[in-house]
């Protein structure tokens, strides 16, 4: 029964194609690995699984551009076919697989690629639970290395073989106080004549744009330009470049790249050549699961939102995925001349699509824009939807607006689908620092504050067990953590209840929304939405989500933001290190200083003291799955190993 108009529309495509989606093969063509590392991890071996090997090469794919799922990818019908009508393009893909095959759980562990790079640092710690882990490229603007992990997609080009030739705009900021700077350009510059660009320059996002007489700028080749940088302005102005670009690459084809060689490893044994699926063992994969951190965490949002869980015979990609530290943000990457390394924030690029309605996985209708959506719609009409983990850190609620993931555009809490679960990890920066008691806390030097040292991972890791669970087991998560407007949790950022601490300043900066009309370059914009922060405690630190055990037990403030110093863009948000104010040694210092927070002497009487309640608060996460028995040892070892509550003198 057809529930949408959407799932009637795809239908109707769908047989007016005369295409039967069961019908239809999966569309890697040819994959070309071989084993590079063995083993790998420097010879490391994972609990019973052993050792684990490492294969490397490209998987070659061919895209049918009138298939109605394919209908939506930007520029799809400039992209050159070949003598089938087909448009193909190729992926790096890197595979960890355990040496003896026969210990693998066989499921695939996906981890999408962050700007190319790998980052296996963020698996190592479920590798003894024997996942083959799987990388596949999709950033279709990156220059490929012989490390880092790309797509290489097609350019769009005219009929009769001309470039393409559009706006683009390239945001520059450069955090330092040079006065010439150079500026490597995403697109080409489809002209070298200066009368076709423009230049401008802004002192925050809120400042307008201006031209001062002593700002110029040329043309060191089409790729790139150079920039005499205006007195007057700090080093953390902004500069924007409007310009005529051409060949605009087909970059929405890197979901299909993603979707088409996990459908691959899922479902086939064979490609077109007869290389065989090097995860076909005594059978195939019996699930895939996808970890998405950031930008990363982004793209499985805007992957899912544009349907590209569902792949060309109709079957599911993945059964679990997992954005982590994404926000309310999709990407901007299904867009012509699109630039998918962005990240739309309180004081950079917020001229640039990929933030806007929906923010959610509830489908909602927005009264801002008018429109009805839900990040969920199109695998709700396929039957395709996965389960969904979503976590994010604090950092995320300031800038990335994460409070619209679990709140109406108006700020009133929604119910999440029964598929989802979200969880914010109070107290900690975007990733995650390295923990209170290993690191010395250091300070960005655009930054005013101390940078936030408090861990996230462990929850991180905890949470992606819980959704292998429940993917494989069908063993619920944990029930959803996120502070709710409802009962004072998430507030307005002047609301939030941040203490007096001298030194300090506290100025409610958060990365405002308001809606946004990319049809023109700069954007349109229109009404706001309410965007919420969440309550903190007499110390500063957050109430809701999970506290970490050494939030629970604190030796400082830790928070998700951070300002900018003097000479950059002073008072705004600085990105994404949080903030560390620790607390006094003693009550005679914090009377001293006139900080209304305790001191370390005054909380934890003796190290035992302080060691039990971090153990404490480290066993109830546990109780509770949030944190692997494993990781709360270490917390609370690291515990035993600090000063705290020695009263050294």
């Amino acid at each position: 029964m057809l529930t949408t108009p959407r799932e009637a529309a795809l239908l109707a495509a769908i047989l007016a194609n005369g295409l039967l989606a069961l019908d239809v093969q999966a569309q890697i063509t040819r994959i070309d690995l071989k084993v590079v590392e063995s083993p790998a991890f420097g010879g490391e071996s994972f609990g019973e699984v052993g050792q684990y090997e490492r294969l490397r090469g490209l998987a070659h794919g061919e895209t049918d551009p009138d298939d109605p799922r394919h209908l939506e990818i930007v520029n799809i019908e400039h992209a050159p076919r070949n003598d089938r009508g087909l448009i193909e393009y190729s992926t790096t893909i890197e595979i960890y697989r355990p040496i003896d095959i026969r210990r693998w759980n066989r499921a695939i562990y996906h981890n999408v690629p962050n700007r190319g790079r790998a980052g296996i640092d963020r698996w190592v710690r479920i590798l003894d639970m024997g996942f083959a882990l799987v990388m596949v490229g999709w950033q279709g603007d990156l220059k490929p290395t012989t490390t880092n992990i790309v797509p290489f997609l097609p350019v769009a080009r005219n009929p009769q073989g001309t470039s393409i030739v559009g706006p683009a705009l390239e945001e520059v900021i450069f955090n330092d106080d040079e006065r010439t700077s150079e500026v490597r350009l995403t697109y080409e510059a489809a002209t070298l004549d200066p009368a076709r660009a423009t230049l401008t320059v802004r002192r925050d996002r809120d400042s307008p744009s201006s031209r001062p007489a002593d700002l110029s700028w040329s043309y060191r080749s089409a790729g790139e330009i150079r920039i005499e940088r205006p007195s007057g302005f700090d080093g953390s102005a902004i500069y924007e470049f409007l310009y005529e670009a051409k060949d605009p690459i087909v970059m929405g084809l890197g979901f299909v790249a993603i979707r088409d060689a996990i459908s691959f490893l899922r479902y086939d044994r064979r490609d077109g050549f007869g290389n065989p699926n090097p995860l076909a063992f005594e059978g195939l994969p019996s699930t895939a699961i996808s970890l998405g951190i950031s930008q990363s965490g982004r793209f499985l949002r805007d992957m899912l939102y544009q349907g590209f869980n569902e792949d060309v015979s109709g079957r599911i990609v993945f059964d679990g995925i997992h954005p982590d530290i994404s926000g309310g943000h999709k990407t901007f990457t299904n867009y012509q001349f699109g630039q998918p390394g962005r990240l739309i924030q309180q004081h950079e690029n917020h001229l640039y699509p990929g933030d806007q309605f929906p923010f959610s996985y509830t489908t909602l209708t927005d009264p801002i824009s008018g429109r009805t959506d839900g990040l969920l719609e199109r695998c709700s009409a396929s039957g395709t939807c996965p389960k969904i983990i979503h976590t994010d850190s604090e950092t995320e609620l300031w800038r990335s607006r994460a409070s619209l993931v679990v709140t109406d555009p108006l700020g009133r809490d929604i119910e999440l689908p029964e598929n989802v679960r979200a969880y914010l990890v109070a107290g900690t920066r975007h990733g995650g620092g390295g923990g209170v008691h290993s690191v010395t806390p250091t300070r960005s030097p655009i930054c005013q504050n101390l940078s936030n040292p408090l861990a996230y991972y462990p929850i991180r890791a905890a949470l992606t067990v819980a959704l292998y669970k429940w993917v494989v087991d069908g063993i619920e998560p944990p029930p959803s953590r996120f502070p709710k407007s409802s009962d004072g949790g998430l507030v307005p950022s002047a609301e939030s209840g941040f203490p007096r601490i001298p030194g300090v300043t506290y100025s409610a900066s958060y990365n405002a929304l308001r809606l946004h009309d990319h049809r023109t370059l700069p954007p349109q914009q229109g009404d706001s939405y309410t965007v919420l922060v969440g309550r903190v405690d007499e110390d500063g630190n957050a109430i809701g989500g999970i506290r970490p055990p050494t939030l629970s037990v604190p030796i400082g403030t830790h928070t998700g933001w951070n300002l900018q110093r003097e000479g950059f863009a002073e008072g705004a948000l600085c990105a994404g290190p949080g903030s560390f104010i620790p607390f006094g040694a003693d009550r005679a210092e914090r009377v001293a200083t006139g900080d209304p927070r305790l001191s370390l002497e005054e909380r934890y009487p003796s190290h035992d003291a302080y060691v039990s309640a971090v153990a404490s608060a480290a066993e109830a996460l546990t109780r509770d799955r949030l944190l692997l028995k494993r990781d709360a040892d270490e917390i609370v070892r690291s515990a035993e190993n600090s000063t705290i509550g020695r009263q050294i003198r």
